[in-house]
């Protein structure tokens, strides 16, 4: 971004061509960051091993329209992105468990390309719609979850795509068929995950229109068309719960416990209303010490927010980012139930704001940013380098100290960097963090295996049930040994019932009691398994 004779031309050739092919660089960038790791680790506690049991039971048990975990009904995921894995299997020769990594990659793709989306709409030039794209595949928790298995990352990409067509709704003469494309793209997010995937657009529409005086522009023909075709989509879900599980269950367990109870009296997650300032600035580094560089004072003076108010009739691109990031983050922190992995939607807004600020700072605080993030991963990769030995993990972890060397070298490179401009160092940064991922995609996380997978007492399992006995389990989480046992488990959280449990069987295995047969630490959790001969 920096210009002029502080610009590498090596780096500005490189730039020049990733903006001409964008598509292309982000196929590559994720290709590159995800082909060495499919399948070359167990699936982890918790959620990998839970979702595998729902898909598995979609595949061979037909539960297409409300899923099944260890053998029943699985209310608390609609099964929009276990269709898309069916896809995958379907029409590539990945099977179970590689299609669960596969799945992962081409989220992460698909969220990128919603980013660079949404940017371009927006009416951001092509160098800050590369700029968010290396910012967002340089970030070290969503490289993370490009290898994990679940389905926020699709879930959150259909949100930004929807709010990238109620935009063009919005900006344009006409509405036209955006907004039936804007709530169609809600409505298949709201079956990936659930009611966000359309509560974070409108929530961001309403904002955004209110602030402009232009609250008609929701009261359209075409805003109408597009919400009953939203709800349509929505309610043909629902009629098949119905259909597949009875009225009761879509009231009392979808809606009651899963949906309105999670949103204001939660059974589990529950945090303080200052989680997210603390989990989003954490999650987004090393960007987020973009704030200490940054004239954030202007963004709060009186004078600006006079401006701004004075020019709300003619906000933009930039307003609408703003809206889209704080709305959620507002809008999340107020819930009951708070989850790290719910501040996604709001990494491309944030990307975006960051590279189009980027373009506006000057070369001293340029550096002076490109070298706080440089002392990060020096601070980082020192820390790793001498106490990744105390890590709270119950095995040998390997290849931590090459992770922790290309943590040091990389911090030595952006400090390097520092004065040879924005572009220099984003393309540095995206390959940094994918160099890295390797040592740690092909040692360090197999090697995490027996903490952070429940395959190995789950295979355990599997054998004795496969010579007669009964598989019972005492307060677990629910399906974590099932994908592997091959085997539903009789699960309970009360010890009465576990004794008559028991007591009905001659032969029984189960985690915890009589001769104790194996003992693995899954997560900070000990899990025992035993055996009643």
């Amino acid at each position: 971004m920096q210009e002029g004779h502080e610009t590498n031309r090596f780096a500005a050739r490189i730039w020049g061509v990733l903006e001409d092919h964008p598509w292309l660089t982000m196929i590559l960038g994720v290709f590159a960051q995800t082909w060495f790791t499919l399948n070359n680790r167990a699936l982890w506690f918790s959620d990998e091993v839970r979702y595998a049991n729902a898909y598995q039971n979609l595949v061979n048990g037909g539960k297409w329209m409300v899923l099944s975990l260890n053998g029943q009904p699985y209310p608390d995921k609609p099964p929009v992105y276990f269709w898309f894995l069916w896809l995958l299997d379907v029409l590539t020769p990945a099977d179970m468990p590689t299609v669960f990594f596969l799945g992962a990659a081409l989220s992460g793709l698909f969220f990128l390309g919603a980013a660079y989306y949404l940017a371009r709409t927006l009416g951001f030039d092509r160098t800050v719609s590369l700029a968010g794209v290396l910012m967002l595949l340089s970030t070290f928790f969503l490289a993370a979850l490009f290898h994990y298995s679940r389905m926020d990352l699709l879930f959150s990409a259909l949100i930004i795509l929807s709010h990238a067509c109620l935009y063009k709704a919005f900006t344009g003469e006409k509405q036209g068929r955006w907004p039936l494309a804007a709530f169609l793209l809600a409505g298949v997010a709201t079956l990936t995950k659930g009611p966000l995937g359309f509560i974070f657009p409108l929530l961001t529409s309403v904002i955004y229109l209110g602030w402009k005086g232009e609250l008609r522009r929701l009261f359209t023909r075409s805003m109408g068309v597009g919400l009953l075709a939203m709800l349509a989509m929505l309610a043909a879900w629902i009629g098949g719960v119905m259909l597949a599980e009875g009225p009761s269950f879509l009231v009392d367990t979808v809606l009651g416990k899963h949906v309105i109870q999670r949103a204001t009296h939660t059974f589990h997650h529950r945090e303080p209303v200052s989680y997210y300032f603390i989990a989003l600035a954490l999650a987004w580094l090393p960007w987020s010490l973009f704030a200490l560089v940054s004239p954030v004072r202007r963004l709060f003076s009186l004078d600006a927010w006079g401006a701004r108010w004075a020019d709300r009739r003619q906000a933009g691109p930039q307003a609408f980012l703003w809206i889209m990031f704080a709305a959620t983050f507002i809008f999340l922190s107020s819930l009951s139930g708070k989850v790290l992995i719910y501040i996604l939607p709001m990494f491309p807004p944030l990307a975006l704001l960051t590279a189009h600020a980027m373009t506006r700072l000057d070369p001293v605080r340029t550096a002076r940013f490109w070298a706080l993030v440089g002392g990060v991963w020096i601070v980082l990769g020192a820390g790793l380098l001498v106490a990744g030995d105390l890590l709270p993990f119950s095995v040998p972890v390997r290849g931590l100290g090459i992770s922790a060397c290309l943590l040091l070298g990389g911090g030595a490179v952006f400090i390097a960097l520092r004065r040879a401009g924005s572009r220099a160092c984003l393309l540095w940064s995206a390959l940094a963090v994918t160099l890295w991922l390797y040592p740690v995609g092909l040692m360090v996380a197999p090697s995490l295996d027996d903490a952070m997978s429940t395959r190995r007492q789950a295979e355990i399992i599997g054998r004795y049930v496969d010579e007669g006995y009964a598989p019972m389990a005492y307060k677990i989480y629910s399906g974590i040994f099932t994908y592997y046992a091959g085997h539903a488990i009789e699960e309970t959280s009360d010890f009465d019932a576990l004794k008559a449990m028991v007591a009905s069987r001659d032969k029984v295995v189960r985690p915890a009691g009589f001769r104790v047969m194996d003992r693995q630490d899954v997560a900070g959790m000990i899990y025992l398994l035993a055996v009643k001969e």
